[in-house]
């Protein structure tokens, strides 16, 4: 559906392209472009075949894998004297304080660097149902930390905010919302100079995409620019 004047340059620049061109050797070459297609295709599809049949043997293998002692494995015990529980009437600060103190009484682990696999086949199978409990409890403290640092901002506890979601950051939360709800709470203290410290820590670590959330920080740090 083009325009005259469009088709005709369109079919001025074909007959110039091709119009030389016998009709026997754009045959030939539509059949070496067919036949290259089909060849990515075929490989393509033997990587992935290769792919899972290697996953699913070393699925097969760890489903086998006798149990490990795991007694070794260090815990991850947070330090309770940084985590402010300043008595409050807010009912949503009072809850998430709860959650929190729950979140500690339980075993947790950091296990985020295994895949389930993994897990399997280091510690074996029959361990696999503690370790993952271990991990999701971590994983929900860490989330109870963050809901708790969300709960003082709101209420104005701005101290104690950046005290949670500083703690949550140490203690291996990847989330780049910490970071920045950290960042927010230092510009609502009036120290945004802070936000540089938080940068530097960005810069170093292995975020997952954390030139992101270096842009988000330094636009947070300095909203003018």
């Amino acid at each position: 559906f083009l325009p005259p004047y469009l088709k005709y340059l369109y079919t001025e620049r074909m007959n110039k392209m091709f119009g030389n061109i016998p009709i026997p050797s754009l045959f030939i070459c539509f059949l070496i472009f067919c036949a290259w297609l089909n060849y990515e295709k075929n490989k393509s599809h033997k990587k992935q075949k290769r792919n899972s049949q290697k996953f699913w043997d070393r699925e097969e293998k760890a489903n086998h894998t006798r149990n490990k002692d795991i007694s070794h494995l260090p815990m991850f015990s947070p330090d309770k004297s940084r985590i402010p529980m300043p008595a409050s009437t807010d009912e949503n600060v009072t809850y998430y304080q709860n959650r929190v103190c729950a979140s500690l009484e339980q075993p947790m682990m950091d296990l985020s660097g295994y895949t389930n696999t993994d897990l399997k086949l280091a510690y074996g199978t029959g361990n696999f149902n503690t370790l993952s409990e271990y991990d999701r409890n971590f994983n929900d403290f860490l989330m109870n930390m963050t809901n708790l640092g969300k709960a003082y901002f709101s209420a104005g506890y701005f101290a104690d905010a950046a005290a949670v979601y500083k703690l949550c950051i140490e203690s291996g939360s990847c989330r780049h919302s910490d970071y920045k709800a950290l960042a927010e709470t230092y510009t609502a203290m009036g120290t945004p100079g802070k936000i540089s410290e938080l940068i530097s820590e960005a810069e170093t670590s292995e975020l997952p995409r954390k030139a992101s959330l270096i842009r988000q920080l330094r636009s947070i740090q300095h909203p003018a620019e």
